[in-house]
């Protein structure tokens, strides 16, 4: 009896202790959701910009399509264009796991099926991860003298690149999260995990070793790829 009293009092305390980890994990989950909300809300309503970069999303069928995150992020684009508080689109990303380099023909090609003009549309052809996408893209406006940009990525990434890049005349657009299903949620909730994780790694690690390990872990995932 007593033997038994000791397991069950085990197991009570190890439960307890899986739900306190529980509970902080989704208050910082919660915290952290709700801290991007409030920066992307505190965002110039009617910001305007020499050029919008979009920061490269999801891919479907594939690798042939552009995703659901990669369309809402080029709508947002489109939206700045057309209402003319920007004059030019930079497309940088567009990883493409199985050819090792980007494809932002691909955002390109959408963007112009959104009535933006081809001369308008800028890309790079060589980032992979958000380091090298903001060292891209800063080649660009560099080269094109553009003064004020609006960077568009999902909220969750968006907050990430603006504590990246810490400098004037930038600003953030996002377009809002459409949380219905329970699969929603649980993927923002992996999301949010994906970019704790991406902080940490922005603080310990140097950009050539966290570029080294994007690419490893890529062709890894291409290798799985192959098996499955």
């Amino acid at each position: 009896m007593i033997r038994i009293g000791s397991e069950i009092r085990g197991l009570i305390l190890f439960t307890g202790i899986l739900l306190l980890v529980f509970l902080t994990d989704i208050t910082a989950v919660w915290y952290y959701y709700h801290r991007v909300l409030l920066f992307v809300d505190r965002q110039p309503a009617r910001m305007q910009g020499d050029a919008a970069v979009i920061y490269f999303g999801d891919y479907i069928n594939k690798g042939s399509e552009l995703g659901i995150d990669s369309k809402k992020r080029a709508q947002k684009a489109v939206a700045f264009y057309k209402d003319k508080r920007i004059r030019k689109i930079i497309c940088v990303g567009g990883y493409h796991y199985r050819h090792w380099k980007g494809k932002p023909h691909m955002m390109k090609r959408y963007l112009i099926e959104n009535q933006v003009s081809a001369s308008d549309i800028l890309y790079d052809s060589a980032s992979y991860n958000t380091i090298t996408n903001l060292t891209e893209a800063r080649k660009i406006i560099i080269n094109w003298h553009f003064d004020t940009v609006i960077n568009i990525s999902s909220p969750l990434h968006i907050y990430r690149i603006a504590d990246m890049i810490d400098l004037p005349n930038n600003y953030y657009a996002s377009y809002s999260y459409n949380l219905i299903t329970l699969h929603d949620y649980w993927m923002l909730y992996k999301d949010i995990h994906h970019e704790f994780v991406s902080q940490i790694l922005n603080r310990i690690l140097k950009d050539e070793i966290r570029n080294r390990l994007v690419l490893v872990y890529r062709y890894i995932e291409s290798l799985f790829d192959k098996v499955f």
